[in-house]
């Protein structure tokens, strides 16, 4: 595992702890996880050149 995915990780169970309103399953978890990961990974991304992936 990277950095990315273990601060991911402790993002959404922090998210998933928080949440007092709703039953979440196993599968909400991992889209919990999945979401955290991708705006994580998003804002860790450099700048893109668009003229150049036309």
């Amino acid at each position: 595992m990277n950095e990315e995915h273990i601060i991911a990780a402790i993002l959404a169970a922090g998210l998933i702890a928080n949440n007092k309103e709703e039953n979440l399953a196993p599968k909400d978890a991992v889209g919990v996880y999945g979401l955290c990961l991708a705006e994580l990974i998003e804002a860790n991304r450099g700048p893109r050149d668009v003229a150049t992936n036309a």
